[in-house]
This record gives C-alpha cells, structure tokens and sequence, in this order.
C-alpha cells in the first residue's frame, strides 16, 4: 500500500468514511478530498504532519450562503495530492494552522487579503500585493459585479 492510501484509511478512523471522496483517475488533480469540519480542521492539519504530508496552498470559495477553504497537501510520491475542504460561514472565524505548518502564515495572509476570512490565532494578516488602508477583498463575490453569484449546492449538488 501506498503511503497515500494509509494516510487515507488514517483520516476514515479520525472523521468517519463518509467525510473522504476518493478520486481514482485524478481527475480533479487530486486522490481525494476530505470534508473537514472546522472545529477539527487543526487536528486533522497535525495528522497531515505527523504523516509526513507537507502544505502546498490555501485557497478559498464564495458562495452566497458561505465560503469554503480548500488545503492542498502532498509528499514525495507519485499520485499523493489530497484536498481539505472546509465551510465557514461568512461570519465565522476558522482556526490558524500555521502553528502547525510555518509557510500557512504566509497564505492565510494571501486568503484573508482576497477573501476577508479572519483565521483564530493568525500571527499577522497584513496585506502582501493591496495597499494597507484596503477596505475591500477583490475575490468575493460581493466586490463589484458578479452575476455568478450561486449557493454552494447549486454548484455542487
């Protein structure tokens, strides 16, 4: 077995089988996606660690009931890159994981610059490419005019 299908197995006994879409043709560039709840998201980020998976981006998603965080994680192995996706309501607050990964600082600055998501416990969320005195986030769909503007389910139902 693969490193990435026993860290897989792994993430079934801590979130349960039903959290886990595997992707077997990497279709969508990744093996699986992982369904996260919030409150758990830094345990499971410590599990990605201690299995020897490394961060490679944090992005988000705008939706108009709530956003979705999406965390790519990868190793040293063919095939291995897996996706965390977690909702977050508009006005909640997720947890920082860069006491876990150092670089997530650097990309929850990214996401809270172009998103607005606050992170619990982020040491600085300074902008990095708008000027400091920005009162917007250009990637919500919310900044100027977007008619693409659809529920989560619409899109993924």
């Amino acid at each position: 077995m693969s490193k990435t299908a026993d860290f897989c197995g792994e993430l079934r006994g801590i979130l349960g089988g039903e959290a886990i879409s595997a992707d077997d043709g990497y279709r969508t560039g990744v093996a699986f996606s992982v369904r996260v709840p919030m409150e758990r998201l830094q345990e499971v980020a410590a599990a990605c660690n201690a299995g020897g998976f490394y961060l490679e981006t944090i992005t988000a998603l705008d939706f108009k009931d709530t956003k979705e965080l999406v965390y790519h994680f990868n190793c040293y192995e063919p095939g291995s890159r897996f996706a965390l996706r977690v909702l977050c309501g508009h006005d909640q607050t997720p947890p920082t994981i860069s006491t876990i990964f150092a670089s997530a600082g650097w990309l929850e600055r990214e996401v809270h610059e172009f998103f607005g998501i606050q992170f619990a416990g982020s040491f600085d969320l300074r902008p990095l490419l708008l000027p400091e005195d920005a009162e917007f986030h250009p990637l919500r769909k919310t900044f100027g005019i977007v008619a693409a503007y659809r529920k989560r389910d619409e899109i993924y139902a």
